[in-house]
């Protein structure tokens, strides 16, 4: 039982965090077009910080982690930091370009419950047009190989849906089960806010180039119509980790973009039960809110416990932040699964 972690979800206090993603570098190694990460920054958090970091987590009750970046596995020393967590028991799951998943698996495989892999084609052409390098037929490599390996996490494949790539939804699903992969999920493009280095270095590209106009809004909605039917096994069994419902949320929440639907509503409660670190040590609630503090200058159980975070909550929870009624990547933790521990 986790009664801390209940206590969370039902109130605006924080009584534990466990769930954290850390970016572990802003260095990367492709040139998304949604994305605006590129070199990693000279003051990113050293070894024996992210060291003293994790006692903290570990003491205020972390129970998974979550890498992001940038690119993880650009970071050399990202072995020795996936061996801090494992010492406190703690679940680790790896968000990834799948560009060095071939080269670097041997090393960190063993720590990892789940390695998510982001896809954006069915085909070299879209996926690699999108992702800015020639770098489909590697990354299908380094999951197969991973696919391959012994005693190997589950490894699933996120999809983030945007103008270039909406037609090919379907074959993007059936490019994943003939990778062999565990599991697929989807995302609409984020176009309105200033997360993934947008803020502090500059949009790469126009709004304009990744929303649907009204005309493809009409075709993709008969594309998700059509995959609901299709792949009808895929949502039942799991494949697919998002609903029907969930498929739809997406199609209306590109409907709202362009004024043709109110944003669909978004069910989080992210800042109750998690954070985001950056490189630099900037926490956030999730994502795409403003940071609230910083792990070099103030513990992390005291930053969580600020008034500021609090009333942050309380907006998450009175659904009254306009960033939250048009948020793309949301997080819920029912209260039970909280006192259950499933994380």
């Amino acid at each position: 039982m986790n009664v801390q972690a209940f206590l969370n979800t039902i109130s605006t206090r924080s009584f534990s965090l466990p769930i954290v993603i850390l970016y572990v570098t802003e260095g990367c190694n492709l040139r998304c077009l949604t994305c605006s990460y590129r070199e990693k920054l000279p003051n990113e958090l050293s070894l024996e910080e992210i060291s003293t970091l994790v006692d903290s987590l570990s003491a205020y009750g972390l129970r998974t982690i979550v890498y992001s970046g940038g690119e993880p596995l650009m970071r050399r020393d990202f072995p020795e930091i996936c061996s801090i967590f494992r010492k406190y028991n703690v679940k680790q799951v790896l968000l990834t370009n799948g560009l060095l998943l071939e080269k670097r698996l041997d090393e960190v495989k063993k720590f990892f419950s789940e390695i998510i892999v982001s896809i954006d084609g069915a085909t070299d052409e879209t996926h690699n047009t999108i992702r800015g390098v020639e770098s489909l037929q590697q990354i299908s490599r380094g999951i197969k190989h991973a696919l391959a390996s012994s005693s190997r996490p589950s490894i699933s494949i996120r999809t983030v849906l945007q103008k270039a790539n909406f037609r090919q939804t379907i074959d993007i699903v059936q490019f994943a089960k003939s990778l062999g992969v565990d599991r697929i999920s989807f995302l609409a493009a984020d176009v309105l806010s200033d997360s993934f280095g947008r803020a502090t270095r500059g949009a790469v590209s126009p709004n304009e180039s990744l929303m649907l106009n009204e005309e493809e809004i009409v075709e993709f909605r008969r594309i998700v119509e059509q995959m609901v039917s299709q792949c009808s096994n895929e949502f039942i069994n799991g494949f697919i980790s998002d609903s029907p419902d969930r498929m739809f949320h997406i199609v209306q929440y590109f409907e709202a973009l362009i004024g043709k639907a109110a944003f669909p509503h978004n069910y989080c409660n992210a800042p109750m039960v998690s954070a985001v670190i950056t490189s630099t040590g900037d926490v956030q609630p999730c994502y795409f809110l403003p940071a609230y503090g910083n792990i070099r200058e103030t513990d992390v159980d005291v930053l969580t416990t600020s008034s500021i975070v609090r009333s942050v909550r309380r907006d998450v929870k009175n659904y009254t932040l306009e960033r939250c009624k048009t948020c793309v990547c949301t997080l819920y933790t029912q209260p039970l699964s909280a006192l259950l521990d499933r994380f």
